[in-house]
């Protein structure tokens, strides 16, 4: 048995990626661990960049060979590719482990965030002088709309960056939910966040081309009450210990989750998230997975903020006949997250040296200032 330090627990955990059932052992069945985190998310780019080029009448633009019924199998399967909830659930985990661990105050909550917007308007402001140069009629270049897109308010320029905004106010009172989820009780709090994220659902799905289109606070404010249940299942997840002395059969794990794809698909409702999400965190953790599988994730996984800011740019606003010319599903979902990958490395590169040149500034100003006293 090895010991695995983890995101939230210590636990010991043998697997293998070609056993077929994992051996008897006593674990934490909601554990996440600082790697797992990582796959997840691997899979959740995934889950986002097939969703943006296959909903809605995208597969009008695709040559289809498979359907369900009279849909084509990629619009159909994108039902159940919403990524939001998904993120939303591993920042409530990963909160939940810092508060109990480390220091989670405003502060550091909000030099977490600046990080987060760094990416953002240098990736936004790259793709705004190409899109600039290529389209000028598309991108007027306005101080107010300038403002409220670096700010998160509004999306005009991209418009699936609109997840920043409510993403960041959850981040930054992160410790005030996870203190009000302590007081209330753990599972009490999922239940009360999931009739409010039920409500959330429903006036969304009333009023979201009427109102809440016009109405940026009231829209900010249904969309914050929607992301507490995610988050507070991550803290669920994350502060409570549900010992398991066996772990599921490999077989099982994947016909749940295929029949749970399936359901999803099917009815096509956002509220099913409200037991898809969890759901299939839960499955992810339990799969094993083989070597390569497991390191092709995690890459993604890495690289998947960049490649969330960058992918609907290619696929929607610039170079959008380029991609789907490539006529075949399969073809356009591994051609975009081709060149979102490799977009996405040199931006890392350039946003990590900005970051080592900030530091170094403070730094030495931190010390002028030392030596100056």
């Amino acid at each position: 048995m090895e010991s695995e330090k983890v995101t939230g627990f210590t636990t010991n955990l043998s697997m293998t990626s070609t056993t077929k059932k994992t051996s008897c052992t006593i674990c934490n069945m909601f554990e996440i661990t600082k790697n797992r985190s990582i796959l997840i998310k691997g899979i959740v780019i995934i889950m986002m960049v097939f969703l943006h080029l296959f909903n809605g009448n995208n597969t009008e633009q695709c040559t289809n060979l498979l359907y369900i019924g009279n849909e084509p199998f990629a619009k159909w399967l994108s039902h159940a590719c919403n990524p939001v909830p998904f993120y939303v659930l591993l920042c409530g985990y990963g909160l939940a482990y810092t508060y109990k661990n480390s220091d989670l105050g405003f502060t550091k909550q909000l030099r977490r965030i600046a990080k987060l917007y760094v990416h953002y308007w240098i990736i936004l402001a790259v793709f705004l002088i190409i899109g600039w140069n290529l389209h000028p009629e598309r991108y007027v270049l306005t101080w107010t709309r300038i403002l409220v897109n670096i700010i998160g308010w509004e999306t005009n320029y991209n418009h699936e960056m609109w997840f920043l905004f409510p993403y960041s106010m959850i981040a930054l009172t992160s410790r005030y939910i996870i203190q009000t989820v302590e007081k209330i009780g753990y599972l009490k709090a999922v239940v009360i966040t999931a009739i409010i994220n039920f409500c959330a659902c429903y006036v969304i799905s009333l009023y979201h081309s009427t109102v809440l289109a016009d109405n940026h606070w009231l829209n900010w404010c249904i969309v914050y009450l929607q992301f507490l249940y995610p988050f507070t299942v991550g803290v669920f997840f994350c502060c409570t210990s549900f010992q398991c002395h066996c772990q599921m059969s490999t077989w099982l794990v994947l016909i749940i989750m295929a029949f749970s794809v399936i359901v999803v698909a099917f009815i096509d409702v956002s509220v099913t998230s409200i037991v898809y999400v969890p759901l299939m965190i839960f499955l992810f953790c339990q799969l094993p997975y083989p070597k390569w599988l497991e390191r092709a994730f995690m890459e993604l996984g890495r690289k998947s903020m960049p490649m969330w800011m960058i992918h609907t740019w290619f696929c929607y606003y610039l170079f959008k006949e380029e991609v789907y010319s490539l006529k075949y599903p399969v073809l356009i979902l591994g051609g975009t997250l081709i060149v979102s990958y490799l977009t996405a490395i040199p931006f890392m590169w350039l946003i990590g040296k900005v970051f080592a040149m900030v530091s170094s500034t403070i730094h030495c100003r931190r010390n002028h200032c030392a030596y100056g006293r």
